[in-house]
């Protein structure tokens, strides 16, 4: 059930541009993924707690999961409205929900996120601060079920890449944004699968920061289910798993 009188979640409007489609001319995840935070961002700035807010306190936010489930890509200039909502909070965890439309109201894809809030000096994460509980946990519209649990380990990677991060990876955390991690994490795969594939699921858990000059193992391996993977992405020079990820497909 919706209530519009108290919803506070917002709608941002997108064209697909020729820069976010694939060589099928269907909008790329990680453009979507984009789309996904620009709405975010308009909302949160409605309600004063944009991350340019954040920073003021010396605070930011920082995504901790992400689940994309899509129906149907947009085509190149199709227009496409974003809805965002936040839906929940689980102690330090605040919870942010989206559907993506077509113009004719046809619904495209949906995806749950959660979200954290770090102390920008220190790097470390804090307690939800009061002035955003106060705005970001309204009720109004109910939330899309999201991703619980760990994801199944990657054991053996059978697909392998390196990459070095570059200043145009790094974002305004001064770490590697996390459309990038999704981008190496999928480039990895083989490009038959990239080509015929429709990517119907992603749920990506970001686990630690990368930056400047870091090197990076993107890992990948199929699942038990077909047409189902496991991803990891290393950072070489601290060993850490920095991602998680588990991508479904159809053929």
């Amino acid at each position: 059930m919706e209530n519009n009188e108290l919803w506070q979640g917002g709608k941002s409007q997108f064209v697909v541009r020729s820069s976010e489609i694939d060589a099928r001319g269907l909008a790329t995840l990680p453009s979507l993924v984009t789309y996904l935070q620009e709405a975010a961002w308009d909302n949160t700035a409605t309600l004063g707690i944009s991350l340019y807010d954040l920073l003021e306190k010396g605070l930011t936010w920082v995504l901790q999961r992400m689940r994309v489930q899509m129906f149907r890509y947009p085509k190149h200039r199709e227009k496409i409205t974003v809805e965002t909502w936040a839906s929940g909070q689980e102690k330090v965890f605040l919870h942010r929900d989206f559907r993506i439309y077509s113009e004719e109201r046809e619904l495209l894809g949906q995806a749950t996120s959660v979200w954290l809030v770090m102390d920008i000096a220190k790097r470390q994460m804090v307690a939800v601060p009061d002035f955003i509980t106060a705005v970001a946990l309204a009720p109004g519209r109910e939330p899309l079920p999201f991703a619980k649990g760990k994801l199944s380990a990657l054991a053996e990677p059978v697909y392998k890449q390196q990459t070095t991060v570059r200043w145009h990876h790094i974002d305004l955390n001064r770490h590697v944004n996390n459309t990038w991690y999704l981008r190496w994490a999928l480039a990895v795969l083989p490009q038959e699968l990239l080509e015929q594939g429709h990517l119907r699921e992603t749920d990506i858990i970001f686990k630690a920061e990368s930056t400047l000059g870091n090197t990076i193992a993107a890992l990948a391996a199929p699942a038990n289910e077909q047409h189902h993977f496991l991803h990891s992405l290393t950072g070489l020079e601290s060993g850490k798993e920095l991602v998680q990820a588990s991508t479904k497909w159809t053929l």
